[in-house]
């Protein structure tokens, strides 16, 4: 009965360790990826457009 129950336990507590580190490992992906995107928006041009005329 014990052995059972702490094969249950010892199921929940690795996927609940599984999950938890997605969840970290997703978190510090959207912080690498928002960071260069701000930037980049500030050093690009803004786009009208329209068409410069050649002389």
């Amino acid at each position: 009965m014990f052995a059972r129950s702490w094969e249950a336990i010892k199921a929940t507590l690795a996927v609940a360790a599984l999950i938890a580190a997605a969840l970290i490992s997703a978190d510090k992906l959207d912080r690498q990826k928002a960071s260069p995107a701000r930037d980049a928006a500030l050093v690009e041009p803004i786009v009208t457009g329209t068409i410069p005329h050649a002389r």
